[in-house]
């Protein structure tokens, strides 16, 4: 155990899934590595990382490669590698009970309805990390698959793109050491009970923060789903 910690933003490769709402974990990552100069390049553990220090810690950032329902082979192999403890694991990711412009911290607790979610608990046997959830809410009406894998639209871009400001601020606020006023200062605001009559129009368009894209994403085969 070498004391760093590992920060991994949930997504699919590829441009195909590029400004997507369920990539918004992995968007936010991006944005952290750009705050930091923090070079997403180097291809291991299943998916693309960077590796720096953010508020005198060190960490590995990391965007699985995987898709979404298979998020947590990427992360099993960096925690096995490093022995990172579950304390010091930081995943970002979307939640649609969340409404739009809103974030939740939490230390623990279950996956959800999210897949990729599922997949890391399953392969960490523990719920004890810290997630920043980061709101796409309200929960849509009809074919839920269809609605995260639709494109951010321009009307939401200024909404997502002061979400993923405030997800790189909780994750810094935790890796000094500050999680309950991370937890004070979002979590309050951020309740799923809040704001749940907010709309959102889902229109296609394109957002400022773009994902890295991921070469030779594989096939969508077998047990691969993008959900």
């Amino acid at each position: 155990m070498d004391g760093r910690w590992l920060i991994v933003g949930l997504g699919n490769p590829g441009r195909r899934y590029d400004r997507t709402w369920h990539n918004v974990g992995r968007m936010a990552v991006d944005l952290i590595a750009k705050r930091h100069g923090i070079t997403l390049r180097r291809r291991r553990f299943g998916g693309v990382t960077g590796e720096g220090r953010i508020a005198g810690q060190r960490v590995l950032l990391l965007q699985p490669n995987t898709y979404m329902n298979l998020s947590g082979e990427s992360l099993i192999r960096a925690v096995s590698f490093y022995k990172i403890p579950t304390d010091r694991i930081i995943v970002l990711y979307d939640d649609y009970d969340i409404p739009l412009r809103r974030i939740r911290i939490r230390e623990s607790g279950s996956a959800g309805s999210h897949n990729g979610m599922k997949s890391i608990i399953n392969h960490l046997k523990d719920q004890r990390f810290w997630r920043v959830r980061i709101g796409i809410g309200p929960r849509p009406v009809g074919d839920i698959v269809a609605f995260v894998l639709d494109k951010i639209g321009r009307r939401e871009e200024q909404d997502v793109a002061r979400s993923l400001e405030d997800a790189a601020d909780a994750t810094e606020l935790i890796l000094r050491g500050e999680h309950q006023v991370a937890q004070e200062r979002f979590n309050r605001k951020s309740s799923p009970d809040v704001d749940e009559s907010q709309e959102k129009s889902k229109t296609a368009g394109a957002v400022a923060q773009a994902s890295v894209d991921a070469d030779g994403q594989g096939s969508e085969e077998d047990d691969r789903e993008p959900c």
